[in-house]
């Protein structure tokens, strides 16, 4: 891939202050680090269960948003060079019949109103197909993804991800944990790949996505 598409650019890779960073980083056998956090996701909660929306949708339609929001995050490997996508879809992990899981393929949307809709017939529609469905098949290994997995029965401290042994794209991975009733917050767990993202902009992503949540309940 050597020219622009309408879903990504090459990165210039000249001007870019990381350029020796994403050197160093890119062929490591395990490149992602993990970070570990609790967002606050109070006002997001009760704004939700007031007005009978849900609160996973809403935090997935939130992620999608601050995803778009923040360039470093939209910034993915291929032919062993960055490119910025313009536009991410969420590969998320939910629960099926008998204690199993399925993966469900939600585009972004500009509404909640919009994304709820689009969500519960996705949801829908994965859970009436085996886990290697027609959809995971097409969308697996795309470039243009996050990935999502949704731990509500556990209010975890630290996490860790299976990786294979293919090529890493640089998906962005997030899990969200158990929402804690008593303290108003939720973990949360980010991994990135450190040839595109540091630290730094790990929690600076947070911080847009804090913002995400809470101009959920005034928009």
């Amino acid at each position: 891939m050597t020219s622009s598409t309408p879903f990504m650019q090459p990165f210039d890779l000249e001007s870019w202050s990381r350029t020796q960073h994403f050197e160093l980083f890119k062929n490591f056998a395990q490149p992602y680090f993990n970070v570990c956090v609790r967002i606050d996701a109070q006002q997001l909660y009760q704004y939700c269960k007031t007005q009978s929306l849900s609160f996973f949708q809403a935090y997935i339609f939130c992620t999608l948003k601050a995803c778009h929001a923040y360039e470093p995050v939209m910034l993915r490997i291929l032919e062993q060079k960055p490119w910025l996508l313009n536009q991410v879809r969420a590969s998320v992990v939910e629960l099926d019949k008998n204690d199993t899981f399925i993966f469900s393929y939600f585009n972004s949307k500009s509404t909640f109103a919009e994304f709820a809709v689009h969500a519960s017939e996705v949801s829908k529609k994965a859970k009436s197909q085996p886990l290697f469905s027609d959809a995971f098949e097409q969308t697996e290994g795309q470039a243009d993804l996050i990935h999502i997995s949704v731990l509500p029965w556990l209010n975890f401290s630290a996490f860790s991800h299976a990786f294979s042994n293919g090529e890493s794209l640089g998906i962005p991975k997030f899990v969200f944990g158990q929402f804690d009733k008593s303290t108003g917050t939720m973990p949360l767990s980010v991994d990135v790949h450190h040839s595109l993202m540091d630290g730094l902009h790990v929690a600076k992503f947070i911080n847009v996505l804090q913002s995400a949540f809470d101009d959920f309940c005034n928009s």
